[in-house]
């Protein structure tokens, strides 16, 4: 696929959420829920594979922090900028576009498992992260309970986007947990400091603050520069 065709792909993708959610909530997606103890205020933010934005303009508002978001579609960026945060069109995979030490915090939202260079780019967060600045990173929990048994049951990676599309049609190419993260982590120069798992499921919700590993169908972890 060119460059031009994931481009095009993305910006049809944005415009039809953009006409299906409306005026979206930042507490409609559940992962949000748990994010607000993670933010501090009046920090400089950079919001990685944004979207419209929808957690920098809540850290614009209710955290008074400036706040720029990049991300590959145009009309996303749009939105993003009628919410009051800067935004910038680019590639996550492109050297990023700041100077060294720039951002306190970087959030790196649902978006490591759709990139071919997930390395490169934890790198580049380091170099525009401040020193011990920060970076939240949410993805889909490859260890999650029910994964594991459908992987054990069907032999094969379960559906994390939860569409009927077929194995090499997803759009999730990188597949994580805890452990694999925090290597890659470690990798880039970052230390773990707080991990949750995410999951409205009864049962999950029950066991999460035991075993956030295993029944957090969603992954969040904040990582501090060494």
């Amino acid at each position: 696929m060119s460059k031009k065709s994931v481009v095009d792909h993305y910006e049809l993708e944005w415009k039809k959420r953009i006409d299906e959610n409306g005026n979206e909530s930042f507490f409609n997606y559940e992962r949000n829920w748990v994010l607000p103890p993670f933010f501090k205020s009046n920090e400089e933010v950079l919001d990685l594979g944004s979207g419209n934005s929808i957690v920098g303009e809540y850290l614009v508002k209710k955290f008074n922090c400036r706040v720029t978001a990049l991300d590959f579609s145009k009309i996303a960026i749009e939105v993003a900028k009628k919410k009051g945060v800067k935004g910038i069109v680019g590639s996550v995979e492109d050297n990023l576009p700041f100077k060294n030490g720039y951002f306190d915090l970087v959030f790196w939202g649902d978006n490591i498992e759709h990139v071919w260079q997930p390395k490169l780019i934890l790198k580049e967060i380091y170099r525009v992260l401040k020193s011990k600045g920060r970076v939240i990173i949410s993805t889909p929990n490859q260890a999650y309970w029910r994964y594991r048994l459908h992987s054990l049951l069907k032999g094969e990676l379960p559906k994390t986007e939860g569409t009927p599309n077929q194995p090499w049609e997803w759009t999730h190419i990188r597949f994580f947990n805890r452990n694999i993260l925090n290597k890659l982590l470690k990798l880039c120069g970052f230390k773990e400091i707080n991990f949750l798992g995410v999951s409205r499921r009864r049962l999950d919700r029950v066991l999460l603050k035991i075993f956030p590993d295993i029944f957090g169908m969603i992954m969040i972890v904040e990582a501090k520069k060494k």
